[in-house]
Formats: structure tokens, sequence, C-alpha cells
């Protein structure tokens, strides 16, 4: 039975390699002119038809990039054809949602010759004509050749879209003027309003707009910071990654982020995602340290608020969040760490013992052990000896760690 099986399916499979492959059909509208397309796009009663020539319509369009690749100079992009344009911006308005999207996409490569139409866009009465103007509009401000197109016009008239009584229109403004970034200030004050809007996704898409129109933080960061007491829309994780991303200049929001580390038990991912803004906060890059560090008197409040809140935690897995979150702390630990150093013992023996039961990742935990254990190094120094000399340790790789992590405590003064 298992034979007979076994030749019926060989035979099937070379079967199917004898079958010949159709042959793929070359595309109809492929080196058409401008033209040609456009008629397609404005008298094609298929769907299909209208999208292969808006896709064959952005192939003329210029291709733009939002990132340099390692070692590329400014690239230098030609412009759109004003033809191209026209017609792209007529199918804007078309039904398929297919057809509209792939006319967006190719708007925003169209540099400044697109700017007027999509500008004229943003006033019709279709709510989608305008979301998607808006859209093509923010990946302009994304693009490498930004900075050489005259966006402030263009952030006029997103402001105006910010009050659209269309939700997805607010969405689409907001987002265009996150992807715009500090050139979308002027907007700034209605960004800040918009935190408080009653839709969801417009919120949500303000916090990111907010933080990337106001880098300093001087007046986003307090905007921001009143989030994280308001569970309307629960944007707190966020607010928090936000924060984290200005790095030190979201000192104004140190005491909030200490704060929520242990107000709200029921929402355990808030202070995890608090925690890791602060530990982003008050890090130092060894590569570029800050000239004029502003956090030397915030970062002992901050380790010492991490590690009372490691060993506060009455769930383990919020516990080692927390520890976690002090572990990522790229700075110079002082004896406000204490607290925290029972667990990261425990967390280092599972390691040894039962590694896949640890959440903590195991290499920085043994570098923020050679690191905060100086200050109790009588008692870690004895702890990790102990490890040592157990030999259920293993002997390779295991031992091997533990010995470069005892000669780090011995060693460092």
């Amino acid at each position: 039975m298992d034979r007979t099986l076994i030749i019926c399916t060989l035979g099937l499979i070379c079967l199917a390699g004898s079958v010949k492959a159709k042959p793929k059909e070359a595309n109809p509208l492929l080196g058409k002119s401008v033209i040609e397309l456009a008629a397609v796009l404005d008298r094609s009663q298929a769907e299909a038809d209208r999208l292969n020539a808006a896709q064959q319509l952005r192939a003329k369009m210029p291709l733009k990039s939002d990132r340099l690749k390692r070692n590329q100079t400014m690239p230098s992009y030609p412009k759109a054809e004003p033809a191209v344009v026209k017609v792209l911006l007529q199918g804007l308005d078309d039904s398929s949602s297919a057809v509209r999207y792939e006319c967006r996409r190719a708007l925003g490569c169209g540099g400044e010759i697109a700017i007027p139409g999509l500008i004229s866009a943003m006033a019709s009465q279709n709510p989608d004509l305008r979301s998607y103007a808006a859209d093509a509009l923010g990946d302009m401000g994304a693009y490498l050749d930004a900075a050489n197109l005259p966006l402030e016009k263009v952030v006029v008239a997103l402001q105006k879209a910010l009050g659209d009584k269309d939700y997805r229109v607010r969405v689409s403004a907001t987002i265009a003027l996150w992807r715009i970034g500090e050139r979308s200030a002027p907007a700034l004050p209605k960004l800040i309003k918009l935190l408080k809007d009653d839709e969801w996704a417009v919120a949500d898409a303000a916090v990111r707009a907010v933080a990337a129109a106001d880098p300093s933080g001087q007046k986003s960061v307090p905007a921001l910071v009143k989030l994280l007491g308001n569970r309307k829309h629960d944007l707190r994780e966020f607010v928090c990654n936000e924060l984290a991303a200005m790095g030190q200049s979201a000192k104004a929001g140190i005491p909030a982020l200490i704060k929520l580390l242990d107000t709200d038990p029921e929402s355990w991912y808030a202070g995890k995602s608090a925690g890791d803004a602060l530990a982003k906060i008050i890090s130092i890059d060894p590569r570029n340290p800050p000239v004029d560090d502003k956090l030397v008197k915030e970062r002992p409040k901050v380790i010492a608020a991490l590690a009372k809140s490691v060993a506060t935690q009455k769930t383990p897995f919020m516990a080692d969040d927390r520890l976690a979150s002090l572990l990522k702390c790229k700075c110079e630990i002082g004896p406000e760490v204490l607290p925290a150093l029972p667990l990261a013992k425990q967390r280092l023996q599972e390691w040894i013992y039962a590694p896949m039961r640890s959440w903590v990742p195991r290499r920085e935990l043994e570098l923020f052990l050679a690191s905060a254990g100086q200050h109790d190094k009588a008692n870690t120094v004895a702890f990790v000896k102990e490890l040592i000399a157990d030999k259920k340790v293993d002997q390779t790789q295991g031992l091997k760690e533990l010995n470069q992590l005892l000669t780090k405590l011995e060693v460092t003064k």
C-alpha cells in the first residue's frame, strides 16, 4: 500500500514537471503615451484596466526614497511631467480606492509641480479626494528632497484640514504634518487641540505630529504629558514612545513618567512604556555624548524610582519589566540602584538553572550586575563565587560568563 502511494506520488510530480507554464502575456499598456493612458483611466469601465493605467503613469514619475543608503550622497531627482501630474490628479477622484491609492502614491513623488493641484484638491466636496490629497502632500514631506520644496503653502492647506468635519481627512492631514516634521511648527497650536479629539485615530496621529513639529519639547512635552493622566483614548504608550525619542528634550516629562510607573496596575503596559521611556531619556550615547548634559540631577532620581518599582512590584512579570527598563539605562549608576539587586541576582540564577523561564536578557543582566554590584561588592562577589562553585552550572559557556562577571566585579574599584 505504501509502495503504491509512493509510486503514484512520484508519477504526479513528474507529470507536473512536464506541464509547460503558460507564457506571461505582455502588458497591453506598457510603453503607451500619457494621452493614451489618460484615455484608459478616464473611460475604461474595467477597474483592472484603470489600475493598470495608473500604475503605468506612476512609472513615468520620478522614483524617490525617504532614506539614504550607506555611502550615498543626497540624490537629485528629475522634475515630474506636468501632463502626467494633471492626469493623476484626475485619477484621485476615481471610484476605485485601489486606483486612487496608486495615483496618490505617484503624486507624492510629483514635487513642486504637483503641489498646487493637490492643494486645490483639498478644497473638494469629496472627503475621499481631500484625504488622498493630504496623504500625497505628506509623502512629499518624507522624501529626501523635502528641504528643496516650498512646503510652507502645504502646511497652511493641511492646517485648514485639521478642522475638517470628516475624521478621515483630519487623520490624513495630521499624519501628513507629522511626516513633514519640524516645518509643520505653525500648525502646532491646532495639533495640540487635536490631542483631545473625539476620534481615537485623530488623537493618536496628533501625538506623533505634535512631537515632530516641536522636537525641542518646549511646547510639545507639556501638552503630551497631560495625556499620561488621561485614559480617554489611552494613548499613554504612544506618548511614552514619543517622549523617549526626544531624549533629553523630554526632561520636563520625567516626573509624570515616574508617577506612571506604579499608578495603574490594571494597565501593565503603561508602566512598562513609562519605564522604557525613562531609560531612553536619561541614557548617554558614548559615541555622541551631550555637550550640555541637562539631566545630571535627574538621573539618580530616575534610577531610584525604577529600582524602587522593581522591588515593590507584586506581579513577577511586571517586576521583570521594570528591571528590563533599568538594564536599558546607559549611564553611571549609583547606590540608589540597590533595591533592584535582589531580583537581578535571582534572575541570573534562573538563567543558569532554567534559562527558558527568564524574561530578562542575560547579557544585559550581567553587565548590570557588574556595574550595580559595585555598590554591594562583597555580597555580589560572594554570590557569583557561589554560583561558580556549583557543579550544576554549565562548565563551558555558563562558567565562562560567570568568571568574566567576577573579574569585572573584582577589578573595578
